[in-house]
């Protein structure tokens, strides 16, 4: 084959090259779009595996299933085993801003596979735990592992993308849910098999959570960690810090005087629930999650301790759940409304999602938990859920990393706070009431004043947020058009 003169193979040979250079590119753009695919679709199925693992470390699963051994001992065993068996959430409580903390440091990848890694080696460890003790141990570490996760998760969902629309209703969603089904789960749980069931819930969604977030972390590289650096200022950075010691003072304050007498927990709610209103507002002024944490503390303070309340008058069903599910993916289609981060349609749902929650909290009160059936009580908790949901998809939209980590702290804390609550209310009615159908007439009772009490605060908290909104300035346009005199 006769060579080509020198100018024109160098010709033909630099169009190559040029060619290659125009396609690497659009190459490059089609694996990029790929990767952010892989990357939000895992961050769904994250959320999905890794919220409700982590709530189910919630309730204290040995109120309805005793071991053997401590069914008939004295009052003093079963409230240590209580005690012990309630480390979870004053540790997942702890662990949120520890991990808030490490992902400044890390990727949130990392960190979400050491949770994930500490929840599995607390299943080990449960399958083995014969004493109080190490009951104690196991619980604490299932609750760091759980708390560590869900900062992870949180930094994920914020950090997305599609943390301004769809995943941030996903994430809502997937909480409220879980919130609302944990008690009834683990109850199941604990009724269908060995008492240390309860110590290792579900070990294979745990499995595959771990497989997920390894996932993750292989396909999110090093951009989730320049992205977590950058979002977190210098203030939300003290603040996350200052978090760590405060709720570890009310989770001290929670464990120490829970089974302790009225009188103590009556005080011990006081003080929780002023701390609980601090570090809410101090975590308003500061970050950028305002909104975000009012409506975390609120929804730790109602929604847990009153479906717990509720699971121990009725069994929930899996239709129950499915409909709780169904609800709270109605009002996380709230995010897909358009309206912006911080427009006057995100701070309207997020008032209307309280004020929806308030009634429903004020329906299951007037119907009477306990004298109707478990299917008209899953209709009237569907407003709760669906309000919930949406409150926290609106406000959510508009908080930075920072702002949601700090915000899933709160939750916790006010969970901690409520649970607090209710079990001094329940202790005060429950002290004589001897007889089972007195017991469960006083539970009836309390689990109704519980229900009150939470559709007022969540009330109080809602027509707050709509007087805010309303002396708000509104932003001042400039008309672009011109004046008469010409200026």
């Amino acid at each position: 084959m006769p060579r080509l003169p020198g100018g024109e193979h160098a010709a033909r040979r630099g169009g190559r090259f040029r060619r290659k250079s125009a396609e690497s590119p659009a190459a490059a753009r089609r694996v990029a779009a790929v990767r952010s695919s892989a990357v939000a679709l895992c961050a769904v199925a994250i959320v999905a595996a890794v919220v409700p693992l982590a709530v189910l470390q919630i309730p204290t699963a040995f109120a309805w299933s005793l071991p053997p051994r401590v069914a008939g001992a004295r009052p003093d065993a079963v409230a240590s085993l209580l005690r012990a068996s309630g480390l979870a959430l004053p540790a997942m409580a702890v662990a949120v801003p520890l991990g808030a903390l490490a992902v400044r440091r890390l990727r949130p990848g990392p960190v979400l596979l050491a949770g994930l890694g500490v929840i599995a080696a607390a299943d080990v460890l449960g399958g083995g735990a014969r004493t109080v003790a190490l009951i104690g141990v196991d619980r604490c570490l299932h609750g760091l592992g759980a708390g560590v996760a869900m900062a992870a998760v949180a930094a994920i969902v914020s950090g997305s993308p599609a943390a301004g629309r769809s995943l941030a209703g996903w994430w809502a969603a997937v909480t409220v849910a879980g919130l609302a089904a944990a008690a009834g789960l683990m109850r199941d749980l604990a009724a269908s098999g060995d008492w240390h069931a309860v110590l290792q819930p579900y070990p294979r969604l745990t499995g595959a959570a771990l497989g997920l977030a390894a996932l993750y972390a292989v396909l999110a590289g090093g951009s989730a960690s320049s992205a977590a650096r950058n979002a977190f200022p210098v203030a939300e950075r003290s603040q996350l810090a200052l978090l760590v010691p405060l709720v570890a003072g009310v989770g001290a304050i929670t464990e120490a005087v829970t089974y302790r007498g009225d009188k103590a927990m009556i005080a011990a709610t006081i003080a929780g629930v002023i701390a609980l209103s601090g570090l809410t507002v101090i975590t308003a002024r500061v970050g950028t999650g305002a909104r975000f944490a009012v409506v975390c503390a609120v929804s730790g303070f109602t929604l847990a301790p009153t479906t717990t309340a509720v699971v121990a008058l009725t069994q929930p069903t899996v239709k129950a759940g499915c409909l709780a599910l169904a609800a709270a993916l109605c009002g996380a289609a709230s995010a897909l409304l358009p309206g912006g981060r911080n427009g006057s349609l995100t701070r309207t749902i997020t008032v209307a999602g309280l004020f929806a929650t308030a009634a429903g909290f004020s329906a299951l009160y007037l119907a009477g938990p306990g004298h109707v059936p478990g299917r008209l009580l899953t209709v009237l908790s569907v407003s709760v859920v669906a309000g919930l949901t949406a409150a926290l998809t609106s406000a959510l939209r508009a908080t930075g990393a920072a702002g949601a980590m700090a915000g899933v702290a709160i939750l916790l804390a006010g969970a901690m706070v409520g649970y607090l609550a209710a079990g001094a209310v329940q202790f005060r009615a429950l002290a004589t009431a001897w007889a089972p159908l007195a017991s469960r007439g006083a539970l009836v009772t309390v689990t109704g004043r519980w229900a009150l009490l939470a559709a007022a605060v969540t009330a109080a908290v809602a027509l707050a947020m709509a007087v805010a909104d309303i002396r708000r300035p509104e932003p001042q346009v400039r008309s672009s058009r011109a004046r008469p005199d010409g200026r």
